[in-house]
């Protein structure tokens, strides 16, 4: 092999052939009512006290317009039975909802073995583990995964592996040479925290939709786009340019659907493919929305990709937002670029994203999150030419339906292996 990549089974990992179910308790999230004197929260009273604690639950308010209040529940044999407010908070124009954490699940206990592999080879490089289940089909090898090397060694569990006589290997998928440099940037795969706390300064404490934070692993490196796609650009594969503002083809194209912008990604691979400048099952398509965020914040933890800026004295350096824009879109790459060479990643046009969208994250730890599997919506990131600063920040998302069109709504591509 090129990279010298190795694969080997190394033991078996127990992961769910023998299942048991250990209910010790019905499951209900409590309730509660807040009740105001003048702009503070006073008094909490629990109205169902749920079923199936362990532990006390948290309590939250939302809405009411105001905010800081904090609350501590007690329970008595998994019952919530008292809320103490430790903080009455402040500002409250309205009695906010009172929200308590969900009580664990029934305990379960699932049993299995499935082969354990592992791959050693050089970091940063695309294989594809593949598997076949008769000693004699070697001509039609299945893929269990394609996997971009993050460490070595890597391990994975086959967990649809029960027949004794499954056969792996491991072999090299092509990083195509990158078509166009000036246009596209390589970003390694790598893991960061998608959201933002609910402490970021400007976050909507009634908006939820960025949180929990979650931890994500993006195992595949992938191409993006260094700009947002051009009218120039949109009307050459398409043929048309759907765009409000005019005047120069270096413009974002905007006022243009999900459903336009994935047509726009399927006619541009086919035109590339066929000019030979595509490897089998690279194709151009939208980024997902951790692909998005993890290549918006480009290493960094802050609001934005250049620091967390409470004044908004730098944005206008990297971003055309509400403050500087003159109410209409500017040409890409005119402002300064993130720390991995991307552009208008903060502002000029909202981008969509090819994830249905969720009006909550995960939570917890996750592995090349592809979002919700339908829905009604689609996620969009970035902020807009029209948006106050708030929005440019690297955590704001939105959701749209696939025909919605906007005249600052816009994308850029990944270049990518077929999957997602």
């Amino acid at each position: 092999m090129k990279n010298g990549c190795r694969l080997s089974i190394i033991g078996f990992a127990l992961l769910g052939l023998m299942l048991t179910t250990s209910p010790t308790h019905a499951e209900r999230t409590a309730a509660g009512t807040a009740f105001l004197f003048k702009t503070f929260v006073i008094l909490v009273e629990v109205t169902d006290g749920g079923t199936g604690y362990v532990t006390a639950p948290s309590v939250s308010f939302i809405g009411g317009g105001g905010g800081g209040a904090v609350a501590v529940a007690t329970i008595t044999n998994g019952v919530v039975t008292g809320v103490t407010v430790t903080d009455a908070g402040t500002n409250y124009t309205s009695i906010p909802s009172v929200v308590f954490s969900a009580p664990p699940p029934a305990t379960t206990l699932t049993v299995r073995s499935a082969p354990l592999l592992t791959v050693s080879g050089a970091s940063h490089l695309p294989v594809a583990v593949q598997y076949f289940d008769s000693l004699g089909d070697t001509k039609h090898w299945l893929t269990l995964t394609n996997v971009t090397l993050t460490g070595s060694p890597w391990v994975w569990s086959d967990t649809d592996a029960f027949l004794p006589t499954r056969f792996y290997r491991v072999i090299d998928l092509p990083i195509p040479a990158n078509p166009d440099p000036a246009r596209l940037a390589w970003i390694n795969s790598g893991s960061f925290t998608m959201g933002s706390p609910v402490t970021e300064q400007d976050r909507n404490p009634e908006n939820v939709n960025e949180g929990p934070q979650t931890q994500v692993t993006l195992t595949r490196g992938f191409y993006i786009g260094k700009y947002e796609v051009t009218q120039g650009e949109y009307a050459a594969v398409i043929g048309r340019d759907p765009s409000y503002f005019h005047g120069d083809t270096n413009l974002p194209v905007e006022t243009v659907s999900w459903n336009d912008a994935t047509n726009y990604c399927a006619k541009l691979t086919v035109r590339e493919a066929a000019a030979g400048r595509l490897p089998a099952g690279w194709v151009y398509r939208l980024p997902t929305e951790a692909e998005w965020d993890y290549a918006c914040r480009a290493g960094t933890t802050t609001r934005f990709s250049f620091g967390d800026d409470p004044t908004y004295s730098l944005l206008g350096q990297y971003a055309w937002y509400r403050d500087n824009s003159g109410n209409r879109s500017h040409p890409v790459g005119a402002k300064l670029p993130n720390p991995w060479g991307l552009y208008d990643m903060h502002g000029n046009v909202i981008e969509w994203c090819l994830d249905w969208y969720d009006a909550r994250y995960p939570g917890g730890s996750v592995v090349d999150p592809k979002g919700p599997a339908s829905g009604s919506d689609h996620t969009l990131h970035s902020g807009a030419w029209e948006s106050a600063g708030a929005a440019a920040r690297s955590a704001y998302r939105a959701g749209l339906p696939a025909n919605q069109i906007w005249w600052s709504i816009g994308f850029r591509v990944v270049l990518a292996g077929a999957q997602p």
